[in-house]
């Protein structure tokens, strides 16, 4: 049997994805037909044979960010799974806890990533499968390239400091990887595990106090009252040099 649409409906008529504009009525030789209409505007009878839904695509997927409706949310480990006693799917999410619920689907919301574009700060989130100590997972750096669009496996290349050093290296060369995130978290700065808050002053093993701020794609710090900029010192440096960094709390 087939189905029944209604106008509005996207529909695959003859490999074309279509409209139904009216319908469905019965034409002068008793059959079933629908009115269609193509993406240039034109309007064409079709049998109801001719016609078929497009399927919708899955609202979930493993892997995914969620949040629940009432209340909290994770990811998504498992499912769906058809419930015993109702007809709304359910999915197993994992809590930030580490604990799990299995809540109905319809009480869900997908968390979507936000978008990035060349040029933004962004932290690797997935580096590439290859490399298997991962180090590059959780650096920081620039958005050189994008090719997403073209469902490349590693589609982002990411460049480090100025960029000028050879590819892999972390400090001042680039690197492909699998997943990145946008940089939200503006006034802070990650160095060797250590993150730096760059609205607060930092004492050396010297004793003297260094203010931080991000100058272009670096963090650079000034000493003595000087306030960072593009021809200062990089934290990199100063925490070698004079490392380790103690925020000053007085």
């Amino acid at each position: 049997m087939s189905d029944v649409f209604e106008v509005g409906h996207k529909v695959r008529y003859r490999g074309e994805e279509v409209t139904v504009t009216y319908g469905p009525y019965t034409s002068a030789l008793g059959l079933t037909r629908y009115l269609v209409k193509d993406a240039d505007g034109a309007e064409m009878p079709a049998r109801n044979s001719e016609i078929y839904a497009i399927p919708t695509p899955p609202a979930f997927a493993v892997g995914d960010e969620v949040t629940y409706e009432y209340g909290g949310g994770g990811k998504l480990v498992a499912g769906p799974f058809k419930s015993e006693h109702h007809g709304e799917p359910l999915w197993v999410v994992e809590k930030p806890n580490g604990t799990h619920m299995t809540p109905t689907e319809n009480s869900l919301t997908k968390v979507e990533a936000p978008a990035v574009k060349v040029g933004d700060r962004v932290r690797v989130v997935k580096d590439d499968p290859r490399n298997r100590t991962g180090e590059y997972v959780g650096k920081v750096g620039i958005l050189a390239s994008d090719y997403s669009s073209d469902g490349d496996s590693l589609p982002y290349i990411v460049r480090f400091g100025d960029g000028t050093g050879r590819h892999g290296d972390e400090v001042n060369g680039k690197w492909c990887v699998a997943e990145v995130e946008p940089i939200t978290d503006e006034d802070t700065y990650e160095h060797g595990g250590v993150v730096y808050d760059l609205t607060a002053k930092y004492r050396d093993n010297e004793g003297d106090v260094w203010c931080l701020a991000r100058t272009g794609d670096r963090v650079t710090a000034g000493c003595h009252g000087e306030s960072p900029s593009t021809s200062s010192f990089t934290l990199a440096y100063v925490v070698e040099r004079w490392g380790p960094l103690t925020r000053v709390t007085d």
